[in-house]
């Protein structure tokens, strides 16, 4: 009789346990959506809140790897497993947008190669481990270009944020002003040539900047060499 028990109680500890991932899944899924939320159509974002973006994937990882069998992040052709996808994607996205939209960037071209690099290794790993997911290639694509966003966004926060390096400050002048019409867009201003710029370039600035700022008034810019080697810079008032 206990031998006949057994699997019936597997399965039962097996349901609980799935109920219990799915459960978490939703409150990951709950604190994506929320956390984008805030990045992106509230006040300007503080470290905290981009840091809650790039860790909610990398704890999706940790999950699906640690437990494979109630796990999984996208597409699966196993038993039922909590899915962490929408987490993940919500969190990638809302990062790649913060990291756009933010950071000025000497050159955005290290950065893109690198993102788009990440998405084609994954795109032909996916291909090549599970041959039957090419019936859905375009879910397999749209995970690609999801995850490329996802590095490039963590990739440019960790070279600003453990960016130790001293900076240069260089002086411009403000050409013009634009400020974006959705919440999504920064407020920008032209700057005249300055640095590494042999010709006019636009800067995200934070709003309070913005609004002091008329067209011909002189700007600091301050230069920075960038942890990952990917040289930034912010844009202040001249004291």
């Amino acid at each position: 009789m206990n031998g006949t028990d057994r699997p019936d109680d597997r399965r039962e500890m097996r349901d609980r346990d799935l109920a219990r991932a799915q459960k978490l899944a939703a409150g990951l899924t709950i604190i994506a959506v929320l956390t984008a939320l805030v990045t992106l159509f509230g006040p300007e974002p503080g470290t905290p809140l981009l840091v809650l973006l790039a860790a909610l994937p990398l704890l999706a990882i940790i999950c699906a790897i640690g437990w494979r069998d109630l796990f999984r992040i996208g597409l699966g052709t196993g038993p039922a497993q909590a899915n962490l996808a929408a987490a993940c994607a919500v969190a990638a996205c809302a990062l790649f947008a913060r990291t756009t939209l933010d950071l000025n960037l000497v050159s955005r071209t290290p950065l893109t190669a690198f993102g788009a690099a990440v998405g084609v290794v994954f795109l032909v790993t996916a291909v090549r481990r599970e041959p039957q997911l090419r019936r859905r290639w375009w879910r397999l694509l749209a995970a690609s270009v999801i995850i490329g966003a996802y590095a490039f966004g963590i990739l440019g926060q960790i070279n600003h944020w453990l960016d130790r390096t001293p900076q240069s400050v260089l002086r411009s002048r403000v050409l013009d002003k634009h400020s974006g019409h959705t919440r999504l867009t920064s407020s920008h201003v032209t700057l005249a040539p300055w640095g590494p710029f042999t010709a006019p370039t636009d800067a995200t600035v934070p709003q309070p900047l913005y609004e002091q700022l008329d067209i011909d008034d002189p700007i600091c810019v301050r230069l920075h060499d960038g942890a990952l080697g990917m040289a930034w810079y912010t844009v202040t008032a001249c004291r």
